[in-house]
């Protein structure tokens, strides 16, 4: 019984540590040079974020489209993304130690859901 217990506060513990790397990963990656750590915790973010691309499709599909168009296409195109989200992250947390690609460069663009928000397009 108490196994159990020390192993959900493990993965509890282990979770919010991933939490709070992943979001602040992308911060870091703009200051510094990208390192397999920053890979690591931006892998994590993406896996955590990734429903976020529900939300977030339709509203920038809503820049250029009617709104039944937005939230149709949108919800599509998020559920799309979150799977490229979750496969993009799964793939940086198991390569982080490789600087593949070149230097830790992020696989996806934007690196995150929330990278530069105001800049992207549907």
């Amino acid at each position: 019984m108490e196994g159990g217990i020390v192993r959900k506060n493990a993965l509890v513990l282990f979770l919010g540590i991933a939490l709070v790397a992943g979001f602040t990963a992308n911060g870091f990656a703009h200051e510094t040079k990208e390192d397999a750590f920053t890979k690591f915790g931006r892998g994590f973010s993406n896996i955590l974020t990734s429903p976020f691309e529900l939300y977030i499709q339709p509203m920038l599909m809503s820049k250029n489209h009617e709104p039944a168009q937005s939230i149709g296409g949108g919800l599509a195109k998020g559920f799309a993304m979150m799977l490229v989200r979750i496969a993009g992250g799964i793939y940086e947390i198991v390569t982080f130690p490789v600087p593949i690609p070149k230097d830790y460069a992020p696989i996806l663009n934007p690196a995150t859901p929330f990278t530069d928000w105001n800049s992207r397009r549907p």
